[in-house]
Parts: C-alpha cells; structure tokens; sequence
C-alpha cells in the first residue's frame, strides 16, 4: 500500500516543482528513440562512414545538447521569453534568409530536378533554421493573439509589423521548400486565431479560402505533384521514388505482433531515411505492433498530462503558449505517424524525440523546456 501511495503521490499535480510525469514521458521518449534510431542507422552508417555507431554518437551529444537546452529553458520564466520573442523572430528570420546565400547556405538536390535550401553549414555543423523558427513563432504568436481583441480591431504599425514578420517566417519556410513545417505552424496559427475568440464560422470560411492555394502548391509544384501521385498508387513506382513508402508497408507487414531479430529486417537494409522521417518503420519492424502499441500509449499519456496540466493555469497567456506547443508536438507527432503509414502523401517531418537529427531534437527539448516552466507548480492552480 506504501508503494502504491508513492506512485499515486507522483502523479498528483503540483506533486514536485516540475511535472514529474510530463518529464518522465519525455525521457522515455527519448530513450526509446535512441534504442530505435541506432538500430535503424547501423547499416546506413557502417556504409556510409564505416562506422556504424556514427549516427548513435552524434545523436547522443545532440541529445545532451537537447537537455541542457530543456534545463536552460525550464529555468528561465516564459513571460520573459515572450516579452523578447520579436527580437527571437527577427533572428530567426534572417537565419531563414541564410538558407540562400551562397557559401553559408547549404543546397540539396533531389531526383525532382528541386534544390532543397533548408540547412546552413557553419564548420562542420549543419544547422537548420526552420525548425528554431518554431520556437520564435510559437512565442511572438501567443503573445500577439493574446492581446488581440477582434472586437475591437485597430490596426495600427505594430500589429501589421507582427503580421507581416510571421507572414514574412512563413513564406521563406515555403520557398525552401519545408512545406510539412509550413502546414505545422499555419495549424498553431488557425488555433490561435480561435483561441483568440475570432468567430467560428468566418474562421472557417477564411480556412477555405486558403485551400485553393494549399491545392495549387500540392498539385502545381513539380516534386508535391510527384509525391502525391506516388500516394496514389506507391506500387506502381515501387522500383524508384514509391520504393521509400512501399518498404514502410513491409515493414509494418514483417513486424507482426511482436517484431523481428533486431536489426535483421529488410528496412534495415533498403528503406531510404529509416533512421529519420521512416524511422517508425524500422521500430515496428523490430518490436512489432505491440512495440508500436507501447509508444502510442506514452503519446497519448503525454498529450492527456498536457491538457490536464493546462486546464490548471492560472495565466492565459501560459495557456496560450503551452496549448500551442502541445498542438505543434501533437499535430507533427500525428502527420509523422500518417506518412509513414501512407494515410498522407510523403513529406519530411521527424518524429519527435526519435527521428535523427541535431536541430530538430534540440528544438523538441526546448519546447518542452518552456512546457515545463509554464507547467511548474506556482503556476497552478491546486
């Protein structure tokens, strides 16, 4: 009975400073990703650098980068960071403008004939600025719609300046391409905009609006139509560019109930980005449904803590912030898990806490971070 009141006591709310449920589903999270990134990245990196813990150390000292960022953050007060968050986006804007610019910016060609501009290359670091916009958005954002009154609309130069710089953020993320994070951070904002207390249904109607435009981009542009047609029917380009999403179906399909030998499964071995975008795929080939069953149920957890977490601010402008951080890890959580699944055409987004990456591993811990300042004790209403 000792036993089980300690346990109840630790998922009590305002139980500890910091939620320690939201940070013990965090950690585990990341856990799990670093056992499912290396198992998925042994062969790719042994061909690829003849080392095949290449990528397992490089994504452990991004994660202890990640979390001395997340302990950075959940020290410092989210009003403070809000009250700067201008300077953050014009930052973050000129980081995104150094995408182009030769010598600093980084280009990668695919087999579409598009050069993608989403990285900068400073020495031997490749850092990409459309995942820290995230943050900078997230933080001008609530603050912006928090103090608007759309009852009492004055457009003055301050609130078109703050319009036009996440307008501004969003069309650079676009031309990049990194069209997955644009779709991101337009749901963040369309929360936002209701939270705000806009009407409903001119909400809607100004949603609509916007899809014939989200149509043109999908269907107009030469790599979104490719991917959209390969959606259609992976099969039939099963031997070239379908070849990424028809090897996530056998590994889904291999995995069965409880998973294959670690590590010896055909996506190990051929699926394309396996250990980043794809990298569920390789999980539930090793552990199966029952291993995919085991992260979805953290997940859930997760966004559930959240929302109950959220409910018990005291601060509306916590509540905006903290809601949009849990929309944007929800939604790229969600859209990840889809595409690997084929529910959606291809887009690159990484699943949070266990795809590879530096940038967008730091980013997630940082979220969280502010998360956990914004959910910390005197900021609850017990």
């Amino acid at each position: 009975m000792e036993i089980f009141r300690k346990v109840q006591n630790q998922f009590r709310f305002g139980n500890s400073r910091f939620d320690g449920p939201l940070l013990y589903g965090m950690f585990l999270l990341f856990g799990m990703g670093l056992v499912i990134m290396y198992s998925a990245s042994v062969i790719p990196a042994e061909r690829e650098f003849t080392d095949p813990n290449y990528y397992l150390n490089k994504q452990l000292l991004w994660g202890l980068v990640g979390i001395f960022c997340f302990l950075v953050f959940s020290q410092i007060p989210y009003q403070f960071l809000v009250r700067w968050s201008f300077l953050f986006s014009v930052i973050s804007l000129l980081l995104l403008i150094s995408v182009f610019i030769p010598g600093l910016g980084k280009s990668v060609g695919t087999s579409y004939g598009r050069s993608f501009n989403r990285w900068i290359q400073i020495g031997g670091i490749q850092i990409q600025p459309s995942e820290f916009s995230k943050i900078s958005i997230l933080l001008f954002s609530s603050y912006f719609f928090y103090n608007f009154d759309f009852k009492k609309v004055k457009w003055d130069r301050k609130k078109i300046v703050s319009i036009g710089l996440i307008f501004s953020t969003l069309v650079l993320i676009v031309i990049e391409p990194a069209f997955g994070t644009t779709i991101e951070l337009l749901l963040v904002l369309f929360f936002f905009v209701l939270l705000a207390g806009f009407p409903m249904k001119r909400l809607f109607i100004l949603g609509a609006s916007v899809l014939p435009l989200l149509v043109v981009l999908v269907t107009q542009v030469g790599y979104r139509k490719k991917r959209l047609e390969i959606w259609l029917d992976p099969y039939k380009f099963r031997f070239d560019e379908g070849h990424q999403l028809v090897t996530s179906f056998r590994a889904f399909f291999d995995g069965g109930s409880f998973g294959r030998p670690v590590g010896s499964g055909y996506a190990h071995r051929y699926l394309a980005y396996s250990h980043t975008d794809f990298v569920m795929a390789s999980f539930v080939e090793d552990f199966g449904i029952l291993g995919f069953s085991i992260f979805l149920l953290i997940v859930v957890f997760l966004f559930v803590r959240i929302y109950f977490l959220l409910q018990r601010l005291k601060d509306k402008l916590g509540f905006f912030l903290g809601a949009g951080i849990l929309i944007l890890f929800g939604f790229q959580t969600i859209l990840n898990l889809f595409v690997v699944t084929g529910i959606v055409p291809v887009t690159g987004i990484s699943l949070p806490f266990l795809s590879y990456g530096g940038s967008s591993l730091i980013t997630i811990f940082i979220l969280f971070g502010i998360l956990a300042n914004i959910t910390s004790k005197e900021n609850l209403v017990l």
